[in-house]
């Protein structure tokens, strides 16, 4: 029987190489391999891969605007939490509005929550990066 890894940091380092291993990233973009892994590390889920969707040059877009101090606007308080703010390049502001938002404003409008609250990201939109709501 193996001995418990006590050091969180290699915790760390083999949970990520395990990802790299076990996940086909084949089809991944070099420039969007580290953020895949990221997404299977955050969810747990190798095959997740097959979920994942990007346009042409995404990453290093993403990457500038980074570097560029741009926010991140994000659905959930989850996923806004999950971002380690010390990796950041520029302090980035990340940006989740859902809690702005009221059951009644919703309501009122017509829609949900979660809609209404994106839709208040159209002020910090030019130039973020969006971690895109899920589809239902």
């Amino acid at each position: 029987m193996s001995a418990w890894i006590s050091d969180p940091a290699e915790i760390y380092r083999q949970s990520f190489a395990t990802i790299r291993a076990e996940a086909d990233l084949k089809r991944v973009p070099a420039d969007l391999a580290d953020l895949a892994v990221r997404v299977i590390h955050a969810c747990g889920m190798t095959d997740i891969v097959a979920q994942l969707a990007w346009s042409e040059g995404a990453g290093l877009a993403g990457s500038a605007a980074l570097r560029a101090g741009k926010p991140i606007l994000v659905d959930a308080e989850m996923v806004a939490h999950g971002i380690i703010r010390r990796n950041l390049p520029a302090a980035n502001p990340v940006i989740c509005t859902l809690n702005e938002v009221g059951a009644t404003d919703a309501k009122a409008a017509g829609t949900t929550r979660s809609a209404l609250a994106v839709e208040r990201w159209h002020p910090h939109l030019d130039g973020a990066v969006v971690a895109p709501p899920s589809p239902p």
